[in-house]
């Protein structure tokens, strides 16, 4: 896939239950290839949903931001 040639590819952020707390989930997904192109998963838990899941959209403004 060239750098240029993005498709139709959108980013996600789901949270996940793990042991003691959550994780937040960033897939990457071409829908043109219609494939999942990559998936992040956080290395720290967190104590709720929502913590997860604003530490998740955060990430993922700031990987977008490093583009």
């Amino acid at each position: 896939m060239n750098a240029n040639d993005k498709g139709d590819v959108h980013a996600f952020v789901q949270t996940a239950e793990r042991i003691g707390g959550w994780v937040w989930v960033i897939t990457l997904v071409d829908f043109t290839a219609r494939e999942v192109r990559r998936s992040l998963v956080s290395d720290e838990t967190y104590s709720t949903q929502r913590a997860a899941k604003d530490a998740g959209d955060a990430r993922l403004q700031a990987l977008a931001h490093d583009q």
